[in-house]
C-alpha cells in the first residue's frame, strides 16, 4: 500500500515538472529566435550601408561658339593676276594693231566691241534661176554626151533630168538625177560625165559671182 502511494507521488511530480518545463522551453525558443532575427537584421543593415554610392555626374561646361560673318569680296577690288600677265598675242595677218592681252591684273577698261561686221554673207547661199542679176551660162560649145553602148546596140533613146550647182568659179558640182528614162541603160552616168567637163560663166548678183542651181534635160537621140 505504501509503495502505491509513493509511485503516485512520483508520477505527480514528474507530470508537474513536464507541465512547467514546456512553457519555459517555449520562452527560451522565442528569445533565441528574436536574437537570431536581430542578428540577421543587423547584418542586412550593414550590407545595405556598405553599398558604395554611385559615381557623381560631372557637369561639363559648354562654351559659346561665336560665328564670324564672311563678307564676299567687293566687285571693285582688282581681280587676281593670271600666269603670263601682260603677254600680247598678235592675231593680225600683217602684224597690225590688233592684239589680245592674256593674263595681267585685268583691271583695265573693257573694250567697246563696236566692230563693223559688214558683209553680205552670200558665199554659202545657193540661188535659184531668176534670183540673180544674171544666170550661169555655158562658155563655149555644148558638148554632146557619149551614147551608152547598150542603148546604142539596142537602138534605145531616152533622156535625163539633171540638177547641179555652178559655183563662183564656173565649175559644176553637186550633181543629182531627178529622172532617168528609161533606167538601166547608163543615160544618167553618161550625162553627168559630159556636163562635169563643161565650164560656165557664174551667176552674178550685184556684180559678184555667186552659186546658182541649174536644171537641164539631156536628150539621147540617134
Amino acid at each position: 500500500m505504501i509503495a502505491k502511494v509513493l509511485l503516485f507521488f512520483v508520477a505527480a511530480v514528474m507530470n508537474l515538472g513536464l507541465y512547467l518545463a514546456v512553457p519555459l522551453f517555449q520562452s527560451w525558443l522565442q528569445r533565441h529566435a528574436l536574437k537570431a532575427e536581430k542578428s540577421v537584421d543587423r547584418v542586412e543593415r550593414e550590407i545595405t550601408y556598405s553599398t558604395p554610392e554611385p559615381d557623381k555626374v560631372v557637369k561639363r561646361e559648354i562654351k559659346e561658339i561665336k560665328l564670324t560673318t564672311v563678307r564676299p569680296p567687293s566687285p571693285r577690288q582688282s581681280r587676281p593676276s593670271l600666269p603670263g600677265g601682260g603677254l600680247k598675242l598678235d592675231l593680225s595677218t600683217a602684224g597690225g594693231s590688233m592684239g589680245l592681252v592674256s593674263g595681267g591684273d585685268r583691271t583695265g577698261p573693257l573694250g567697246s566691241g563696236t566692230g563693223g561686221g559688214k558683209g553680205s554673207g552670200q558665199g554659202a547661199m545657193i540661188f535659184e534661176s531668176g534670183q540673180t542679176d544674171s544666170d550661169a551660162r555655158i562658155i563655149g560649145p555644148d558638148a554632146a554626151p557619149k551614147y551608152p553602148i547598150r542603148a546604142d546596140r539596142e537602138d534605145v533613146t531616152g533622156f535625163v533630168d539633171l540638177v547641179f550647182v555652178v559655183n563662183e568659179s564656173g565649175f559644176p558640182d553637186q550633181f543629182s538625177v531627178l529622172k532617168e528614162d528609161p533606167e538601166g541603160y547608163g543615160f544618167a552616168a553618161a550625162a553627168i560625165e559630159a556636163w562635169r567637163k563643161l565650164r560656165f560663166e557664174p551667176a552674178l548678183l550685184q556684180k559678184t559671182p555667186v552659186k546658182q542651181k541649174v536644171r537641164r534635160r539631156i536628150q539621147f537621140n540617134k
